[in-house]
């Protein structure tokens, strides 16, 4: 049972990683935004298409045939993912002179904290969760 819940949070942070990164990216506010400078919008393109192709990789990891070993690795793998998209962004914030918005209070809050960050925090936890889980629920 614990397996099952496991992979299925993996599976739905993979899932939420690749198309919420796309559903946050692919609009006028960020690539088609007439504002940005081509090579912002060549880099934001860059990421999303990067995270939608790990998230087909990851999802194909949790689900191909293999011997327990190998799928033991697809699982790690496959919960890294959300994990190392979704880190990327506190370390950003952390930058001198990067916000995770233009304006302060552009972004909806929730608890306190602008949404894309909530959402990072979120996914992260929801994989490394699953991840524990499933772990938690092997066979000896």
């Amino acid at each position: 049972m614990m397996r099952s819940i496991g992979r299925l949070l993996v599976t739905a942070s993979v899932v939420g990683s690749g198309v919420v990164h796309a559903m946050a990216d692919l609009n006028r506010t960020h690539v088609f935004n007439p504002s940005w400078k081509p090579h912002a919008r060549f880099h934001t393109a860059s990421a999303v298409a990067t995270d939608v192709g790990w998230s087909i990789v990851s999802l194909w990891l949790l689900r191909r045939p293999g011997t327990r070993e190998e799928r033991e690795l697809g699982l790690k793998i496959a919960a890294l993912h959300p994990i190392f998209s979704y880190v990327p962004f506190f370390i950003a914030e952390a930058v001198p002179g990067s916000e995770a918005e233009d304006e302060p209070g552009e972004l909806p809050r929730v608890a306190g904290v602008p949404v894309n960050l909530f959402v990072a925090a979120v996914m992260s936890g929801l994989s490394a969760l699953g991840y524990l889980l499933t772990r938690a629920g092997a066979e000896p």
